[in-house]
């Protein structure tokens, strides 16, 4: 048993308990399945959604309804999720940037001045 106070037990429940159901229940919804590429990794998400899926939603719900940090937990994730999307969306951003200059000096213009590329 380790002594806190309650906030502080909240606030570790809400970053350990919700958040890990929470990722349980994302995953249950992404309809995750056994496949031929079984990695230790993908094993470890199957069992999450077992773990996670097995309780009851009403423990669920108990965790988001009477946790004052739970909300807090959603919305980060949320602007985790968003971080990630822009991440991936500026890098290909780059690589079709480099791609499009790539073809664009590959281009055969009509000889006249004004339609060169400079």
């Amino acid at each position: 048993m380790v002594e806190m106070s309650c906030a502080e037990h909240d606030r570790h429940a809400a970053g350990s308990q919700f958040l890990t159901h929470t990722i349980g229940r994302v995953l249950e919804k992404l309809g995750l399945e056994s496949t031929p590429i079984f990695t230790n990794g993908y094993k470890t998400l199957l069992n999450l959604v077992e773990t996670t899926v097995g309780d009851s939603f009403d423990l669920y719900y108990g965790l988001f309804m009477y946790n004052v940090n739970s909300m807090d937990q959603l919305n980060r994730l949320g602007m985790v999720f968003d971080s990630l999307e822009e991440q991936f969306l500026g890098r290909l951003h780059g690589v079709l940037h480099k791609q499009h200059s790539e073809n664009a000096s590959k281009i055969l213009l009509p000889n006249h001045p004004r339609m060169q590329l400079h």
